[in-house]
Parts: structure tokens; sequence; C-alpha cells
């Protein structure tokens, strides 16, 4: 049991904690939720013991045993990743040394009363060992690094040579295997993939000890607590059931504040009337000194509570061609490492795409490869007419430029670099006033990626690339990026091991495995449920020409005659020469178009920010402005559906010409 009373703590001149009081009993399971910097983490640390509180006591019974998970990368040395997962377990690791020890002193002993003193002290100390698992603590170890996601050959490979993300899940192994009494996560799945979330989610069902968990993955809020403690205003409001039970209490409640407030408010008008109505007047003077030192003494609601969230819409997507994406006979390789041999694959205008696998499997370089970050090493990439591609990797954030400010940061990907529209973007990121002369150097990295977000929309695409997205995002940036992806009328392709957040997006499911594709028309639910039963709903896209062949499908046998090779070239000479007549028409009439609303484009974003002027409001011109802004942007409309239908039938006439039409 742990036991904190009367906790205080100050940053400054802010206090986090004032009188704070828990207990935390044996198997109890706690959620710690509230927004960044309401003091989540200093709350972990106080409770692991290692920040001392500014006031207060902290009791831990003699047998209790904490293992605490920082956000911090660890700094391992020395060890191999199993054998430094395995000195995680310290009583363990202690009698181990000791039994080498005897041991070898064992070997070197002559003497038969000392030989049989060692050797009683070695069956004791082996029989301890025994007992408390030991001979089966390797095995344990490379099951809970598996899990986590590190392959057999890893095992051996020294700890130097793994990235952060790999030493973060080497650190949690080592927690997982020492099985302390408490155990104390800080964002756990922050560095984990989709396969090791899920993984670790049934590991920790079963964990037999205490646990208190800081996430932003709301499903793992869902399944592990049975409390949760809302951490606001210097103090813990504790709920008892998971995530969605604490969502309708605490709006129950919020409701019942809500009417007290209102309560109070009539109450403290009535009373404060009636002292300064008779402050003055003799005969009323006890009764007014009575009425003052009973609103002294009582405790109020207090004002409601606001809390600044990230509002944004993304802007409406360019048109584009039916067909965006499409790779054919893609190959890749780093090295001797081949991660794709032929891969066909293709997406149209509007789907929502969920590429889902094992860390390694190839998603985040198949993403690149579409992005135009990564050359394929065989195949080609094409992009349709008009698409225009927005990417967020993971380690976008690592691109921006430390020295500059945010608002040189965004103002720089602006094609007129005006730095009223930079600024009025960062509004809508909660950067507002002197926060946008920030350098980059000294934000959150939550705060780091709403500002590579806001370089996304500030030049509008119409297929977004999303790798991680919600890294770094608390809870409410979340759900309000979910919002805005939502109401995006353009595709996303996007990889994320937030369950939830994949769950409200995507429409199709990639599933990638060894460099292989398979797919499921269906949300990321259904996706899962079928997979859960074991079914196999999927459909491999490996075979040349995408979508693949069933079982029940027969091969062809193309009889066609096999032509010379100058016949080949005269007939592909007669074909480039048809499909140029029939589409250069069509094909001027789309760079018109393209000119066309590009120009009106410009112009309405001149009329939003001249509306956006206050002072425009209240002269007599802002009536005609407004009616041209509506004018321009019904005449975009029309042109966009008239470059649409042009697309199309320009994609048409190149399939005919192609299939010989």
């Amino acid at each position: 049991m742990l036991i904190l009373q009367n906790i205080a703590k100050h940053y400054g001149g802010r206090t986090l904690f004032d009188s704070l009081a828990v207990t935390i009993g044996t198997g109890e399971r706690i959620g710690l939720v509230g927004p960044n910097g309401s003091g989540k983490t200093t709350l972990l640390e106080i409770l692991a013991g290692h920040l001392e509180p500014d006031g207060g006591t902290r009791s831990l019974s003699r047998d209790m045993t904490i293992g605490y998970l920082l956000q911090e990368v660890p700094k391992f040395t020395g060890r191999c990743v199993l054998d430094e997962t395995l000195a995680g377990h310290e009583i363990l690791a202690s009698l181990e040394q000791e039994l080498r020890a005897l041991e070898r002193a064992i070997e070197n002993e002559q003497d038969t009363r000392a030989l049989a003193r060692l050797s009683e002290e070695h069956g004791a100390k082996e029989h301890a060992y025994q007992e408390l698992g030991g001979y089966q603590l390797d095995a344990k170890a490379k099951k809970i690094l598996g899990g986590l996601g590190f392959q057999d050959e890893d095992l051996d490979r020294p700890t130097e040579e793994f990235s952060g993300g790999w030493l973060m899940r080497a650190a949690l192994a080592k927690l997982l295997l020492m099985e302390p009494g408490l155990l104390l996560l800080d964002e756990p799945t922050n560095y984990l993939d989709l396969p090791s979330v899920v993984w670790l989610e049934q590991y920790l069902s079963a964990f037999p000890g205490s646990l208190v968990l800081v996430s932003h993955d709301r499903e793992l809020l869902r399944r592990l607590p049975n409390q949760i403690w809302d951490v606001e205003d210097g103090g813990i409001v504790p709920y008892s059931g998971n995530y969605d039970f604490y969502l309708k209490a605490k709006a129950l409640r919020e409701e019942g504040l809500d009417a007290r407030r209102k309560a109070e408010a009539r109450f403290l008008e009535k009373e404060n009337r009636f002292i300064e109505r008779f402050r003055y007047k003799n005969t009323k003077a006890k009764a007014v000194q009575s009425r003052i030192k009973r609103l002294d003494k009582m405790e109020f609601a207090g004002e409601r509570r606001t809390e600044k969230r990230v509002v944004f819409r993304l802007p409406e997507a360019p048109p584009s061609a039916r067909v965006q994406v499409e790779l054919r006979a893609i190959g890749h390789a780093y090295g001797d490492q081949v991660v794709y041999e032929s891969i066909d694959w293709s997406m149209e205008r509007g789907e929502r795409v969920a590429f889902v696998g094992p860390n390694g499997a190839g998603k985040t370089t198949l993403l690149k490869i579409i992005g135009g970050e990564l050359e394929p090493t065989s195949g080609e990439r094409i992009l349709g007419r008009g698409v225009k591609l927005g990417m967020f990797s993971q380690h976008q954030t690592e691109a921006l430029d430390l020295d500059a400010t945010i608002l040189e940061e965004v103002q720089r990907v602006l094609t007129d670099g005006n730095r009223e529209k930079a600024r009025s973007m960062l509004g809508r990121f909660l950067f507002s006033k002197g926060d946008v002369f920030k350098k980059i150097s000294v934000l959150s990295g939550g705060e780091k990626a709403r500002v590579a977000l806001a370089k996304i929309l500030a030049s509008p695409p119409n297929v977004l690339l999303l790798d991680e997205p919600t890294s770094h995002l608390d809870i409410a940036s979340r759900e309000v990026l979910e919002d805005a992806l939502s109401d995006f009328d353009g595709s996303i392709i996007v990889i994320s091991h937030d369950r939830e957040f994949l769950s409200r997006l995507a429409d199709r499911i990639v599933e990638i495995t060894a460099g292989t594709l398979r797919e499921f028309m269906g949300t990321y639910d259904e996706y899962k449920a079928v997979q859960d039963a074991g079914g196999l709903a999927v459909r491999d896209t490996n075979a040349s020409g995408g979508g693949g062949v069933s079982a029940s499908e027969e091969s062809v046998v193309d009889e066609t005659p096999v032509l010379s090779k100058k016949e080949e070239k005269r007939k592909a000479a007669e074909r480039r020469n048809a499909l140029y007549r029939k589409r250069k028409p069509v094909a001027d009439k789309i760079e018109v178009i393209e000119a066309e609303i590009e120009t009106l484009t410009a112009e309405i974003e001149a009329l939003e920010h001249k509306m956006a002027d206050p002072a425009h409001y209240d002269t007599p011109d802002f009536a005609a402005t407004l009616a041209e802004y509506n004018r321009k942007k019904t005449v975009v409309t029309s042109k966009t559906a008239r470059w649409e239908q042009l697309a199309e039938r320009l994609e048409a006439i190149e399939h005919d010409t192609e299939s010989g039409g």
C-alpha cells in the first residue's frame, strides 16, 4: 500500500497540488487523466519517490516494490538487450551473481569442511532462485521482448545499436519482467506499434500488482483501469470505473456544479445587496458583520474551468483525378534486406486507408514511396492528375528548424509569405500573440506536432499521408484532429497505433506483413472482429495487376500471336499518336480550367483576408465584398465539377487507348 497525505507541490508561483491525499491499495488499477501540464507526470514522480513534495508525507508498505517507466529515453550501455532486461529483476540478478561466485569458490576450495559449508549455502540460494522462478526467467524475458516487437536476432545485440524508441521498449520489458507490486507507466504506448500495443494490453490485464497508468490511448483507458483519477485544480477527482464511465460521470458532475454555481451566484447577489444596503446603518451593523463572516467561511464551486483546445478545419481539397495513387510492380530494398519485391496497389479519390502490421513490416517505407520521399528500387509510382500530397510523419517534428520562430517556420512554406495569413493559421492551433515568436527549440513535443500540422495546412492537399499523427497529442487534441479529418473531403492514408483513431477514420484496411499486402474493405473494428474470429476476409494485392486472383478463378492463356520487334514499335507509335490526338483537346481544356480555378482561389483568399479585418464590417463596402466572395465561391464550385468531368473523360480515353479500344 502507498499513501500520500497533505501533499503540496509548487513550481514558481504555480500550485500543482495542495493538500493532496490519495491511497493506492493492492491490486488497484488507476488511470490518470487531465490536460497537459496538469501534473500527471509530477504525481507519478512523487509516487515513485523520484521527486520530493514541498509539503506532506509519503508512506510505503515495507513489502511494496515500485517499477516506474519514465518518458525519458534510458541510457543503457555495456549489455545486450536480453541481459539488460534480465538485470531488471534485481533480486534474481543478485542471487544469480551470488550463485556464480559460490560456484567459483567451490571449484577452488580444497578444505572439506569449507567445501561442505559452501555447498550448503549454494543449495539454499539455488532453492530460493528456483522458487522465485529464476530458471524460467530467461524464457519469460524473451517472451516479453517478443511481445514488444524484438526479433530473436535482436536479443544478443548491444543496446547501443538501438534507437531511442527501441530503448524505451527495452526499458518497459525490464519493468514487466521485474513484476513490481506497483507499476507506474507514463505513456507506455508512445513508441509501440499496433500489435505491441495489443500485446501490452493483454499482458497488463493479467498483471497481478497495482497499476497507475498515464496514457492518451483511450482504448487502453477503457480496458485496463477500474478507477480514473482526474487531475485538476491542484487536486484529484476520483471516479470508480473505466474511461467511458468517467466521461459520463464527469459530465453529470459538471451539470451539478453548474447548477450549484447558479444557486451560489443568486445567493451572493442577495447577500451582497443586503451588505451594501445596510453597511453604514448602526442598527444593522451586527447583522452585516455576521453575513460577511459567514461568506468568508463558505466554500464555493468557483468558476468553471475552460480548457483551450486546438480548433481547426482542414481546407477544401483541390480537385483531382479519380485514381489518385497507383503503384506498379514496386520493389524496394535496404542493401541486402528486401522489403518489397513486386507490389501493385492503387487508391481512388475520397478513400480512407489504414496501413496496419508489425513494426519493421514496411508500412512507413510504403508511405514514403507514395509520398515521393523515397525512390523505390524498382517499379513506378503514378500520381493522378491534380493530386497534391500532404505528408505528416512521426519524425516531422525533427525536421523543424530549431533556431526559427513558430511564425518564421510556417511563413516560409506560404507561397506569398504573408505574415498575417501565417499568424491567422497559427491562431487556429492556439499559437497567439507573443506565442508565435517562440523558438522551435523551446516547444514541447505536442507543440512541435501542432506546428508541423499547421505547415501542411499552409498548402491545401487532396491526399493526406499521416504516419503516427497523434504522437505527443493529448486526448482533447486527438479528438479535435479526428473531427477535422472526418470532415476532410480529400483522401487519407494513415499509420497509427491509436485504435480509436483508426476506428473513427479508416474504411479500408491494408495489412502489411513481411512485404505482403492484404486488404480488408471495411472499418478497423470490422477488420479486428474478423481477425479475432480467425477469418480470412482479406484479399492479396501482391499479384500483378492488383487485387489478386481467387482460387476459384481460372487462369486465362494469352494466345495472341507474337509480333516482330519492328511491328511492335510501329503498333506502339500508332497507339501513342492515337492517344495524343484524342487526349490533347481534353487536356487543353483541363489546363485552362485549372488556371481559372487557381486565379479564383487566390481572389477568394484575398477577400477572406479583407473580411477578417473587424474594421471592414463597419464600411458600406462590406455587403459588396461578401456578395463578390459568394459569387466567386459558386463559380469555383461549378468549374471544379466541370474539371472532374473532363478528368474522368481523360482517364477513360487513356484506358480505352491502352486496352486497344
